[in-house]
């Protein structure tokens, strides 16, 4: 598996991806997305409160949505799709998990490991994506 350290892309062809990205990706949301970060947030917030960990709150979703929206405009799509909340709801899951006391971040691991998502290097389509362009 090659990683974005073995295989460099050019400063010019990366700027060139940014400003392409920003101009013409703007990734939307479905309703179907929004009811799986919903029912993320109900069970994160249930669960959290059962097992005496630090509540999460309504800007932690929001801010899983716009890593989504992010996500997909990386890979230059105009919808947000499953695996963009997927990644989403990893990352703050990890970041939360972290924040807890040790024996809370357990229980809630493994509450929640069908959340966690385990792939192998997500910068493999962005690599394959950025060569296309070049």
């Amino acid at each position: 598996m090659a990683s974005l350290e073995s295989e460099q892309i050019s400063q010019d062809a990366l700027r060139k991806y940014i400003i392409y990205a920003r101009r013409y990706c703007h990734p939307r949301l479905s309703e179907i997305d929004k009811e799986k970060v919903t029912q993320f947030y109900a069970d994160i917030r249930r669960e959290s409160s059962v097992v005496g960990g630090i509540a999460i709150g309504v800007r932690h979703i929001e801010s899983v949505l716009r890593m989504s929206e992010a996500h997909a405009k990386m890979h230059l799509r105009d919808y947000v799709r499953s695996d963009d909340i997927d990644q989403a709801i990893d990352m703050l899951l990890e970041s939360f998990l972290q924040s807890q006391k040790v024996s809370v971040a357990r229980q809630l691991k493994k509450k929640f490991e069908p959340y966690l998502s385990r792939r192998s290097d997500p910068n493999q389509l962005l690599l394959h994506i950025l060569k296309q362009l070049v």
